[in-house]
C-alpha cells in the first residue's frame, strides 16, 4: 500500500459508493490525485468526493417514448411510405413478398 493513500475499496465504503463506481471515477480522472498501482486504485487521504452529475429528478424518464418516430410521422409522409410499400410489393416475386411480410411483422413486434 502507498503511504498517504487508501485503497479505492476503503474510500468507496466511506463515501457509500460501489467499488465499480469508484473505479470508474478514478479511471475518468474525477478523483484528484488517484493513482493506479499494481492494478489497484489508491485515493489520497482527505480527497474530496466528486460531485454526482447524474440526474435524479425524473426529468428524463421515458424520453425515448417522447421522441418515438412512429408517433411523429405526419399524414403526408405516412402516405408516401405506404405508396412505396405498395409499389415494392407489386413488383416482387411471391418469395420476395413472403420475406417482406415476415420482416414487417418482425419489426412491428419490436
Amino acid at each position: 500500500m502507498l503511504e498517504g493513500y487508501i485503497s479505492s475499496r476503503e474510500q468507496a465504503e466511506k463515501w457509500g459508493l460501489t467499488i465499480k463506481y469508484m473505479q470508474t471515477l478514478c479511471r475518468l480522472g474525477l478523483i484528484e490525485g488517484a493513482v493506479k498501482h499494481n492494478g489497484r486504485w489508491y485515493i489520497p487521504i482527505g480527497a474530496e468526493r466528486p460531485k454526482d452529475g447524474r440526474v435524479i429528478t425524473g426529468k428524463y424518464v421515458d424520453w425515448r417514448k417522447k421522441y418515438h418516430v412512429d408517433s411523429k410521422i405526419d399524414k403526408e409522409l405516412k402516405h408516401m411510405i405506404d405508396d412505396v410499400h405498395q409499389n415494392a410489393t407489386k413488383h416482387c416475386t411471391r418469395q420476395d413478398k413472403l420475406r417482406l411480410l415476415a420482416y414487417i411483422k418482425k419489426t412491428k413486434n419490436k
